[in-house]
């Protein structure tokens, strides 16, 4: 499993896809380009990397990269997403977002005790 770790292509472009993006994410910022501005930029880069982690998800289940799981990405993006979108979206999103984090635990929970 080492062996396959080490030739995971895909796991090492995210560090550079990373870079990328808080690159965009600062330019966008410094720039106030397509309404980025310093308050809400790291909401941008939470979205970016939320899909990032999707994409890369996604490319695991159609036999890219090493295998390995990926439902645990895609959850893990989605949230990022979620959050990211907070200073987009309004108020009411910003104040009731964990419940939903509660409820994607509990769902993750009752899946783990159906499985033994």
């Amino acid at each position: 499993m080492s062996e396959n770790r080490s030739h995971d292509r895909l796991s090492a472009m995210t560090g550079g896809l990373v870079l990328i993006l808080l690159g965009v994410a600062l330019f966008l910022a410094q720039n106030q380009l397509l309404g980025v501005r310093w308050e809400n930029f790291w909401g941008v880069f939470l979205i970016g990397l939320g899909g990032i982690l999707i994409l890369q998800a996604l490319l695991r289940a159609l036999g890219f990269g090493a295998r390995r799981r990926f439902f645990g990405q895609l959850i893990g993006g989605a949230v990022l997403i979620a959050i990211g979108s907070i200073p987009f979206v309004g108020t009411e999103w910003a104040r009731w977002w964990p419940l939903a984090l509660i409820a994607l635990g509990i769902v993750l929970l009752i899946e783990q005790f159906q499985r033994r």
